[in-house]
């Protein structure tokens, strides 16, 4: 076991005293982990005094300007030479993710009344769990996961950091989410540590909770916080915002889990990927339901997880994403867009639950989302992906040996009967 840096003890003293539940959480690399105290700091300390000539930043300049490529400035030459090519701060660039926390408050009222730490930015999600289970998680640390899931968790919990997975079925009988066997699975996994992650909207089957549901969640984590055990619970906020269906909570259950109990840090992973249409561009977020003196050194351990691995996200990325937010016509165009994918959904609702293809398939509840999931009733769900793409062109995914997503968000709603139909067809004809 190698000594830990001074730095690194100083850190864990701090969360020690600031927030134990968050120490007690840690994994061995979360407690080895810092941000040294090098180049960033010396460049930060030049960036505030050096005025007469700055030779500590990594780049080019040229008569007193970034140099660059007029090949690439010419795509984007409205944006500010350092918001295209500068390097991005660590965590992410303040004014976006001061914008990010506006955001959450206005779209989650649960929040309004919560301590908040700032969001930080990620390179897309997937780096965002990436830097949780660096953080919190060490080998055989029990993860609870229903059955049904976007099948990166795996990678990244249980292949890459050892995380003994623990599921349930996420359906009950009546086809809600499985509160009763989710507080079992709680009960029945002993240890001092646990971590639970749960997805809403949910990605396969587009399934979002209810206000009763959401609570029975919460109660269960405080059950088992109440036994002694220190939870990290994380909140896949993926598809946040596109709720359809207004039978459901429009908000996160984040809000809810935020000082639930002294037990229970809370950590929402969400994005610009799906929020704002921008998969490409890599930008993601994780907040955490904890106070600024429990954040303060947590950061500075992201800063050098962060550091060790991508050194931060794009600048332009970034950069892209904080003028959209701010600029005249944003939240109509965002409505634009909801509206379309509502209205794929409510077709798909439609289309999928005709009785003529009652015999064929069994649909999940869809409420949200970019998803609708079909049960096959017949068939093998692989053996169907694979008729529909080399015989009709079409492509879905399989997923087990029943199960066949369907994503209606890149379906036009006048395509979508055409799809279901010569779906329904390869079935009959096995």
């Amino acid at each position: 076991m190698q000594d830990l840096n001074p730095i690194a003890i100083e850190l864990n003293d701090q969360i020690r005293d600031t927030a134990p539940s968050v120490f007690a959480l840690l994994s061995e690399l979360g407690k080895r982990i810092y941000l040294p105290k090098g180049i960033l700091s010396q460049t930060a300390e030049a960036n505030t005094k050096a005025h007469r000539f700055n030779a500590t930043r990594a780049i080019a300049s040229e008569d007193g300007d970034m140099m660059h490529l007029a090949v690439s400035r010419e795509l984007v030459p409205e944006l500010t030479l350092e918001g295209v090519y500068g390097y991005a701060p660590v965590l992410g660039q303040p004014e976006l993710r001061d914008a990010w926390r506006t955001h959450l408050l206005k779209e989650n009222p649960s929040l309004t009344e919560t301590t908040l730490s700032l969001p930080i930015v990620t390179s897309g999600m997937t780096h965002g769990f990436s830097l949780i289970s660096e953080l919190f998680v060490d080998g055989n640390d029990p993860l609870i996961l229903p059955d049904k899931i976007w099948g990166n968790y795996r990678l990244i919990f249980q292949t890459k950091a050892g995380a003994a997975v623990h599921t349930y079925p996420f359906f009950n009988t009546t086809n809600g989410f499985n509160t009763h066997d989710f507080r079992e699975t709680l009960t029945n996994t002993t240890g001092e540590k646990m971590l639970i992650l749960l997805n809403f909207p949910h990605n396969p089957t587009g399934y979002a909770i209810n206000r009763t549901e959401a609570q029975q969640i919460v109660d269960a984590i405080v059950a088992r916080a109440d036994a002694g055990c220190h939870i990290l619970v994380m909140v896949d906020d993926a598809y946040a915002g596109l709720w359809y269906d207004p039978s459901v909570m429009h908000e996160s259950l984040f809000g809810l889990l935020v000082g639930c109990h002294p037990n229970v840090v809370p950590v929402k992973i969400d994005g610009a990927t799906k929020e704002e249409y921008a998969w490409g561009l890599r930008v993601a977020f994780m907040t955490f339901g904890l106070g600024e003196a429990a954040m303060q050194p947590l950061e500075q351990k992201l800063s050098g997880l962060i550091r060790a691995n991508t050194s931060g996200a794009s600048q332009v990325s970034q950069t892209l994403i904080l003028e959209a937010m701010n600029t005249s016509g944003y939240a109509e165009q965002k409505q634009r867009n909801y509206e379309i994918l509502k209205g794929r959904a409510l077709k798909v609702k439609k289309v999928v639950s005709n009785s003529r293809y009652a015999k064929l398939w069994e649909v999940y509840p869809s409420h949200a989302g970019y998803f609708t999931c079909l049960r096959l009733k017949s068939g093998n769900a692989e053996v169907v992906r694979q008729l529909l793409l080399n015989e009709h062109g079409i492509g879905t995914i399989a997923l087990g040996e029943t199960e066949l997503r369907v994503a209606y968000s890149c379906l036009e709603e006048s395509d979508i009967e055409t799809v279901f139909a010569v779906i329904a067809q390869v079935i009959e004809e096995l």
